[in-house]
């Protein structure tokens, strides 16, 4: 692997945790997600017409990823809006690949080796410790209970993306679909739930313009790792992705002033660890 293409990889795993951070940052999670959404969608405007439209195979596993990625941003911004970033990111994403580990050899058919199954031990050990490294009063009311839950919903919708994107035969283009469509259905759920008032503010430039910065920074993650992976093997390119746990870790100290620990640290280290050896098995 070449120096250029380390960092390409380094920076998808940053610009991940940046657009997480912006998130966290926001007063309200739930709107900072609602920028996001709105960037994404005013990308998909710009970009699709330039792009192929998904294979009809794809369309099945874009609608289940749809409804999918409408969870997603929901219990992403909740989990902010309890917990520490240092802490969520973490458990979200380690909780993430382990699910899609387990699971993924019976849609794909593939096998689960040794050094898989050591990384998924490897990543519930670290996670436990993580919890515990930060106490009950660190999660807040259920902030556990939707860690848990978007964990779940994260390995959903990499399986069904994995499946959709084999099957699109145009995979950038089935991403910034699965975006936009997953966009707007958060949208329509928060006008749904707190009222078209609660996403007036998006109408400033100033909103508008963050949102894009944040899709930018997500569509922009994926665009680097997929460049990456047309010039070094796939599972390696996986395995450092997962190094957006310890910038998300760094910027959380850094930018957000959390009190993040040695131990904390640790925890997340392992948990990144632990992802890198389930890419690479």
């Amino acid at each position: 692997m070449s120096w250029s293409v380390l960092f390409l990889i380094l920076a998808a795993a940053a610009l991940h945790a940046a657009w997480n951070t912006g998130v966290k940052a926001a007063g309200t999670p739930a709107l900072a997600t609602a920028r996001l959404c709105l960037g994404g969608i005013v990308i998909a405007v710009v970009a699709l017409p330039f792009l192929p439209l998904p294979a009809a195979a794809a369309w099945p596993f874009l609608a289940g990823s749809t409804v999918v990625h409408v969870v997603y941003f929901a219990l992403t911004a909740a989990a902010y809006a309890r917990v520490d970033l240092s802490i969520a990111y973490p458990m979200m994403r380690g909780g993430g690949v382990m699910v899609t580990t387990l699971v993924s050899p019976l849609v794909f058919a593939d096998s689960l080796p040794a050094l898989g199954l050591g990384g998924v031990a490897v990543v519930v050990l670290a996670l436990a410790a993580l919890a515990a490294t930060a106490g009950r009063r660190a999660f807040g009311t259920r902030g556990l209970t939707v860690i848990a839950a978007n964990a779940l919903v994260i390995g959903a919708y990499s399986l069904l993306d994995g499946l959709g994107a084999r099957a699109s035969g145009a995979p950038l283009a089935y991403t910034i679909w699965v975006f936009a469509l997953g966009a707007f259905g958060n949208l329509g759920l928060l006008a749904l739930t707190e009222g078209r008032g609660f996403l007036a503010p998006l109408a400033r430039p100033r909103d508008l313009g963050l949102g894009i910065a944040g899709a930018c920074a997500s569509v922009g993650s994926y665009g680097l790792v997929l460049t990456a992976m047309t010039l070094a093997p796939v599972a390696l390119v996986a395995a450092l992705r997962e190094t957006s746990m310890l910038f998300a870790t760094g910027f959380a100290a850094v930018l957000l002033h959390e009190k993040v620990g040695a131990r904390r640290v640790a925890a997340a280290c392992v948990v990144a660890a632990g992802a890198v050896m389930i890419k690479l098995a």
